[in-house]
């Protein structure tokens, strides 16, 4: 599983950040689902194929569990950097296994009860009934997630029959949401520390809108140390690591950082990559700016822009170096890339990015 897998199923594990992600979508924002009513679930399913009788294991990425008023239903949240074609039947899998396993369950109550349904082919007693099972699918990527989103989606009818044939297949429906393009009453909704995740995906690759966002926003964070690994991970930035340094030394584990305040400590012992080439660039045209508008503080301020620019410059020049490894498919690169910065110099120099 990659970094940024491991990074994103982090963030959503705590209560908290996956409450909010649900009440913003599943109820409009209504504070429904609290973190209290939620216990986490095992993310491995087995099951046995019918086919073969042989077990199979399903990964679910962040299931919960949530109990309101006596009764229960599950919560899944799978995470996607790109659209995946086969989603749906993946879901079903998924849902599938976990009302199988509600089944085998109820059945095993009834067998040490005594209490069997009559007669014994209906399996389970009239009154036993299942909890309901949700999925909703996190799409990070820039790309609206079209289709499919349902199971018709990826089927291919006769074409003399195929509307007689749709109203006998259930059009099986995945809930996706599109991260970086949700509206900005929507993202207004969020409490949690995803709500500066999605409002960072909202920018894409556009430099300006990465530079005001670190610039104007005050972040208040409950979890800082998985923001800055989903950060790190994302942007393959050195500098998030070393924020995260920063937060175990001087603020402590747990409980809320200001992040102006974390990365001007970084400023002063910058050591990254984007801080370096920022500073350098700032240097520069911080005081030529300084010098031209005559303004005693302009070589800080463009020191400052010049940082923000350096970052993102770092963070579209990652980016055109994995798009380049993809066309060549060279994954195994990626990986390694992604773990050591030396050797993510050397591809960026062999495709002549960052020159």
């Amino acid at each position: 599983m990659g970094a940024k897998d491991l990074a994103e199923k982090n963030l959503l594990q705590y209560k908290d950040v996956f409450s909010d992600i649900v009440n913003v979508n599943l109820f409009g924002g209504r504070c429904y689902v609290s973190a209290e009513e939620l216990s986490r679930e095992p993310g491995e399913l087995i099951t046995k194929a019918v086919s073969d009788e042989k077990l199979r294991q399903l990964q679910m990425d962040v299931p919960m569990k949530c109990k309101k008023n006596n009764r229960s239903f599950f919560l899944c949240l799978e995470n996607q950097s790109d659209k995946n074609n086969v989603m749906p039947v993946r879901d079903m899998g998924y849902q599938h296994a976990k009302y199988m396993e509600q089944i085998k369950e109820a059945k095993e109550s009834n067998r040490k009860t005594g209490n069997y349904p009559n007669p014994m082919t209906k399996e389970l007693n009239d009154s036993q009934k299942l909890s309901p099972v949700i999925t909703l699918v996190l799409n990070y990527s820039q790309n609206e997630w079209g289709k499919p989103r349902c199971l018709n989606d990826m089927l291919e009818f006769p074409e003399d029959i195929g509307e007689e044939l749709t109203k006998w297949i259930p059009s099986y429906s995945v809930c996706v949401i599109n991260l970086a393009s949700q509206p900005e009453t929507t993202i207004r909704q969020y409490q949690s520390d995803f709500k500066y995740i999605v409002r960072y995906l909202c920018c894409g690759n556009d430099r300006k809108k990465l530079d005001e966002y670190f610039q104007t926003t005050e972040f208040q964070l409950d979890h800082p140390e998985a923001f800055l690994d989903w950060l790190s991970a994302v942007t393959n930035d050195r500098r998030y690591r070393k924020a995260k340094e920063l937060i175990e030394t001087t603020e402590g584990k747990g409980g809320k950082i200001d992040m102006c305040v974390l990365l001007d400590m970084y400023e002063e012992r910058g050591e990254a990559r984007g801080i370096e080439k920022g500073i350098a660039q700032g240097e520069a045209r911080g005081m030529k700016k300084g010098i031209a508008q005559g303004e005693a503080r302009g070589m800080a301020k463009g020191i400052s822009q010049g940082i923000l620019q350096g970052i993102s410059q770092g963070i579209e020049e990652i980016n055109a170096l994995y798009q380049c490894l993809l066309a060549d498919n060279r994954m195994e690169d990626i990986q390694k890339a992604i773990m050591d910065t030396d050797y993510q110099k050397e591809l960026l120099q062999e495709y002549g990015i960052g020159e």
